[in-house]
This record gives C-alpha cells, structure tokens and sequence, in this order.
C-alpha cells in the first residue's frame, strides 16, 4: 500500500549483509560518478507494451519483450499529504535508470485522491509533461496512477473520472506512457470488494478508454494479492461490463503473504484468456527478507520497486544491494547489472561445471539424470553438451543443451529433475543464459521458471529448477571448451576492498563542504564507530555499518547515531588559521564534538529541537586549524541525524560566540546577552516581562496604564480582560 507512515517502521530494519557482497562497494562509487556525469541521452521513446501467450499464459512485455521492472516517484504530496516533497529528476537520473539499474519503467504517483488534498486537477500538469518528455529520452515507460496520501482504501469517484478526463487525452499518443487507473481503492484483497467497487471500476475505464483508445489501462491495484475466486471473478466482471482485456491489465500490491500472492499468479497461469498483471508496489523489504522480486522474476511478472520517491538516487544502491543480496537476476536491456546485457554464450560443445558442488555434469547412467559429481571434464562420460541457441518472444538469451545422446536437457517443474530426454525443443527444454558481473553463469528454467542448482533428492543427487537466489554459489556454473579434457576451473575473484583512506581517493578540502556520508575507507574501528552491524538506511553505501539514508534536502544524511559512534574523515586545511564551522543537523537534543589529529577542537557542543528528523537547522563554533592534511573526527551522541559539515575561513558572529551582537538580545540570545533585563522598555515583551511589572513593552493598548488596561496582547487573561476583551476573547 502506499501509506508512508507505516511503511517507514518496516522500511529500515536492518539487513545483515553476507560478506561476499563487499566488492559492491567499487560499484557504487562507479555509478555515483556517472550519474553526476551523464547529462544527455541518445535513446528513444518506447514502443507501446504488448501482450505474449508463449508460455501459455498473459505476460506483458515492452516493446522489446523484456518484463517492465521499475522505481516510485510521488508527486501526489505524500501519505499523509505534505509529507513528501515534489522533486523533478533529471535527465541523467533517469538515463542511469536504464543504464546502471537495469530498470525499464517508472511508476508516477501523479496526484493525489484525499480529503486532505487542496490540489485541483491538473496542478502537475505542466511538470507531468516535461517527465513524458524525459522518460522518452531515457528509454523509459511512465506509468500513470492517482495517489491517495495515506487514505487508501478509498476512492472518490466523480473526482478520479475528472482526473482521467483531464490526463487520459492528454498523452493518448505517448507510446510509452501507460495508466493504472487509481491506487488502492479498496481495502485489502479482491475478497474484500463489493458489487459497487467492481462497478466503481467499470466507471473509471469508462472515462480512460474513449480518451485514450490505444494506451495500456491497469486496473483494479489490489491492495494485496489474495483469494483466486474472488480476483478472476472480478476479471470476469469487468469483462462482461466492457472492459477489453486485449489492452488492459491488472495491477496489484504485494501486502500480502508470498504464497498468496502466488495462488492468484498460479490460477491466472492456467489460461492466456486471462489478463497479464503486474505488481506496481510492495514493501523494499521483501526484495530480501521473503524475495519477493524473485518469485515474481520466477512467475515472468514485472514489479516496481517502492523506492525513490523523492527521485533521490542515494537510495539506488541500497535498492541494488538489495537485489544483489536477494540473488534477483534479470537481462537488462542496457549495461551489465544485475547480469549482462549482451551475455557471452558459447556455441557447440561445452562442458559445465557446477559451482556449487565443485564438480563437472554429467548423465547418471543408472538414472538418466543430470548430476555435478565428476572431478574432471573428459568429455567421455556423457558430460559433453551442445549448447544451441534458441529463439523467444519473451526476454532474450535462451539455450538448449543437447547431450552426448543427441537428445535435448528437459524438466516440466520445480520438482522435474533435469534430464536428456527430449528430441525437440519446446518450453520444458529452453533455460535463460544469465552472466553475473564476475562471468560465472545462471540459468532459468522456462519449464519451471525458477533457477537450476544441485541438491539431494530421496538421497541421489539430481539438478533441480527450483532456486531463486542467484547470489547462492549452488546456482552458479562455469563452462569450459568441450572439445579437450579440463580440470575444474579457476573461481572467480573478488575486487579487493579499498584501502583505508579518504572515500573520493583525495583528502577532502578545507574549507569545503564535507558530507557525513562521504567518511574514509577503512570500516569499523578504523574510519568509523558504530555500535550495531548493517546499514539501516540502506542508501549510499549499504555496505558499510553507518547508518545512512536519503534526505530531503537532497543526497544523503547520516542518521541512527547512537552515544560514542563517531566517524572519520581525511581532511586537507588550506592554511592555519579561524574557521567558522556549520554543522546541518535534525532531530533533538544531543551533543557532539570534532577533533582534528586526535585533539578536541569545539569542546561539547549542544543540538536542539529543529521539529522533526528531516526538519534542518545550523549549529556554529568557531575553531582554529593548522593546515595540511589531517584526521577529522566526529563523535556524536543520540537525538539527531548529520547532513554535512561547512567549514569556512575566518570567524563570523553568532549566539555562543559569547558576544551580544546588534542582531542578537536577551530574548533571542540569552546565552550571549544573559537573562532578560525586566522591563528594558525595548518595546519586545521579553521573557521575564508582563503586562504588570512592563506594561510600556507588554501593553499593547493602555501604554502604561494598568488600571484601565483593556488588553495586553500576551494572549493571557488579566484584569479588566476576564470581562471577554481581547485576550479574554482572542
């Protein structure tokens, strides 16, 4: 669902990291780099989505018959409205979508169906079609919705046919541009609608299609997926009112079990009569926790990721870490994550070794089975393969392996262990060549549509298709020249970790800007202190154990700080001398201090409320720096989160610097200008003053003159005031 103030409690648990993940960390420097980079693009608007049956049931597809997989981006205000900033992406954000992120579709919060929303329709019209125009450049389709800033569950309906008679026209002719007719509006599961909520559905389609006859409609938006009869009877009646599923299709939200989910994906496998579907929402947790995107991958289901909202990109590589930890693998249509775009698939005689096991495959001659328990490849033991590349009107890349007795490798399911039993190649014998970043190989089964790896079955080992974690090494394999003997081949390496030292490779400079995100290479105990494992966040750099996630002012900020944790940062001063130091934090009270080379330079110094923990304010101190490259360390305590730390040369005037200022008094700085002095007759009603003891600061009417006071104006009832006037009767 879209509620945000639910989502955030679940959204930043935190995720243990494996340890082989650690050469992420080069890649998020790398893809950070280009997407600051990258300003222009050369790709072009995005043919209209299309339907296949190929694999005997509904799958939508883009124009190049990949599966829509993609991010969120709320320009409806938030749940609850004013929550959530608007924030236009740039054209480089959005190529590194498609580039870096292997993503294909972006999926539009656009306005906002709420009591709570004072917008009228069409207020992000103008902004709407500057994005149309920028997902075209990008490659990328748009997909349409209307939000309900926290209120989901409902709808409006007149207002909601307004919408679509403003939008739906609008892009009709945008091939890549797709509506999903309204987000959540019932709650719960499709066994929770009711006669009007079907009805309320044919009403909307009504409004969309004649506006715009050849766009793409998703309908429904399940707030789970659950309960088959009830989902298919709604299909059904929705057909049955003039809903044409030939160019429709059903969205749904994944706040539901895994295994629900997949009931309903199950039942609509059945038959190509009914509509494809896609998920356009589910909890970012789930990508690792239950791997949700895998078994959506595993169903040929698209999916879009609810992240980035704010068209942050700090978050895309917690977002990629996610899927790299989750083991998600898809082709991308561009670049070489999460696999290989353009995959290096041998042809003619193979042998393969399974990673996993550490042994070569071959046929089982008492079962007839593939088994990985040969030490060698000899090519003499019926484990010699021919790999044959076969065609698809589903994604790309797919193989045939034909054994040494000229009939081809096949299973039928989960539970199908892979045999060579097949004189043609039909479904159950075509698997997905995916190449990994390292060049180690995975492959899906169309049979199953889940990943193949070894295991022991009633006591035998077979190959079975039913994995879905690809960072398992269990479904990993590795092929070698089958025309010659080999011994097992070399694992694949790791990048080592950077080397303790500054994150961009130079000192940072001072003065400058210094991030709270960009601390040293080195991990705990060395650039940083953190008192628990993980980043909770996620964003930025989401193997480290600093906690970090996306800020509202752009970029990232460091948050989760606990008492003691502190983090480092290699500094290069300019020259020796006074630096005023600003330091951007939010949240509460706490303390914090920075040394340099060990030594304390600002002494405790003290936060406040600012209102909120993305609501930013400045605390200033003034410290004196030698100059040269040294060791900046931070050390806070709980009670805020840190954005960035701004050093300028010089010093400047500020409450605490122990001098009253002209701008500064004892009402706006007492630290500097001491207590309020009663009645200064500065014409301010200061703490410590009332109308009583200064009537010439507090009075607003007499002047002086408390006996015939009418009103203070302190908003206090006094004196002749109880009467009803003024303050008595604000």
């Amino acid at each position: 669902m879209e509620g945000k103030g639910e989502m955030e409690m679940k959204y930043f648990r935190k995720l243990v990291l494996p340890t082989w993940m650690h050469w992420k960390t080069l890649r998020v420097v790398v893809i950070i780099l280009c997407v600051l980079t990258m300003s222009s693009s050369v790709f072009a608007a995005r043919g209209r989505p299309h339907f296949d049956t190929s694999l005997g049931f509904k799958t939508l597809l883009s124009d190049n018959n990949t599966l829509l997989r993609g991010v969120s981006l709320s320009w409806d205000g938030g749940d609850p409205y004013g929550s959530q900033p608007k924030v236009m992406p740039s054209q480089a954000s959005l190529n590194a979508l498609a580039t870096d992120y292997g993503l294909n579709t972006v999926h539009l919060f656009l306005e906002g169906d709420s009591t709570t929303n004072p917008n009228p329709i069409g207020y992000n019209a103008a902004d709407c079609d500057t994005l149309v125009q920028r997902c075209a450049q990008a490659g990328l389709y748009l997909i349409i919705t209307i939000g309900c800033n926290g209120e989901n569950g409902s709808i409006n309906v007149p207002w909601s046919q307004a919408f679509w008679d403003f939008y739906a026209p609008r892009y009709k002719n945008d091939t890549h541009v797709i509506y999903e007719a309204h987000n959540e509006p019932v709650a719960y599961t499709a066994g929770h609608w009711d006669q009007a909520d079907w009805d309320n559905q044919v009403a909307l389609y009504e409004h969309i299609r004649p506006n715009a006859p050849n766009t793409l409609i998703l309908m429904f938006t399940f707030q789970g997926l659950n309960n088959p009869t009830a989902a298919i009877n709604g299909i059904n009646y929705l057909e049955a009112n003039g809903v044409d599923w030939s160019n429709a299709g059903v969205a749904w939200h994944g706040y539901t079990a895994l295994n629900a989910i997949e009931d309903v994906l199950d039942a609509l496998e059945q038959s190509p009569s009914y509509p494809a579907t896609l998920c356009t929402e589910f909890w970012p947790g789930d990508t690792v926790g239950q791997g949700y995107n895998s078994a959506f991958e595993s169903h040929f289901v698209g999916w879009m990721q609810f992240k980035w909202l704010g068209a942050n990109d700090s978050e895309l590589p917690g977002f990629a870490n996610d899927i790299d930890t989750a083991g998600t693998v898809w082709t991308p249509e561009l670049g070489n994550w999460p696999t290989k775009s353009s995959p290096s698939i041998p042809s003619g005689s193979v042998g393969i070794f399974d990673r996993g096991k550490g042994k070569f495959v071959g046929v089982n001659a008492a079962t007839g089975d593939l088994r990985a328990d040969l030490a060698t490849y000899t090519g003499s033991q019926d484990d010699e393969f021919i790999v044959e590349q076969v065609s698809s009107s589903i994604e790309s890349g797919f193989v045939a392996f034909k054994a040494s007795n000229g009939l081809y490798v096949s299973t039928t399911g989960e539970a199908d262990s892979l045999t060579p039993d097949s004189s043609s190649v039909g479904n159950t014998e075509k698997f997905q060549w995916y190449e990994l970043p390292n060049a180690e190989v995975v492959l899906r089964s169309i049979g199953s549509g889940h990943l193949i790896n070894s295991k022991t079955k009633r006591g035998k080992l077979v190959i079975l298709p039913d994995a879905d974690n690809a960072s398992d090494t269990t479904t990993n394999y590795a092929f070698v020249d089958g025309t010659s003997p080999s011994d097992p081949p070399p694992a694949p390496g790791e990048p080592p970790e950077p080397d303790p030292g500054p994150y961009y490779g130079t000192p940072l400079d001072i003065p400058g800007v210094i991030e709270a995100e960009d601390f040293d290479y080195g991990g705990e105990g060395v650039a940083y202190h953190d008192t628990d494992t993980g980043n909770t966040g996620g964003a930025y750099r989401p193997n480290e154990d600093v906690d970090i996630e996306a800020c509202f002012e752009g970029g990232a900020n460091v948050g989760w700080i606990d008492n003691g944790e502190w983090m480092e940062y290699t500094v290069d001063v300019a020259t020796a001398g006074t630096y005023t130091v600003v330091v951007r934090y939010a949240g509460g009270n706490g303390t914090f201090h920075l040394e340099f080379d060990g030594v304390d330079k600002t002494g405790s110094v003290a936060t406040t409320e600012t209102g909120g923990w993305q609501v930013w304010a400045d605390k200033t101190v003034i410290v004196s720096l030698s100059a040269g490259v040294q060791i900046m360390r931070f050390v806070g305590s709980s009670g805020y989160n840190l954005n960035k730390i701004t050093f300028t040369s010089g010093s400047s005037s500020y409450c605490g610097d122990g001098t009253c200022d002209p701008d500064e008094d004892s009402s706006n700085c007492p630290a500097d200008c001491g207590p309020p002095t009663q009645c200064n007759n500065d014409g301010v009603c200061d703490a410590g003053e009332d109308c009583d003891s200064c009537p010439s600061d507090c009075d607003s009417v007499t002047g002086g003159n408390p006996a015939n006071r009418y009103c203070c104006g302190n908003g206090v009832v006094e004196g002749p005031e109880s009467d009803g006037r003024c303050d008595g009767n604000p």
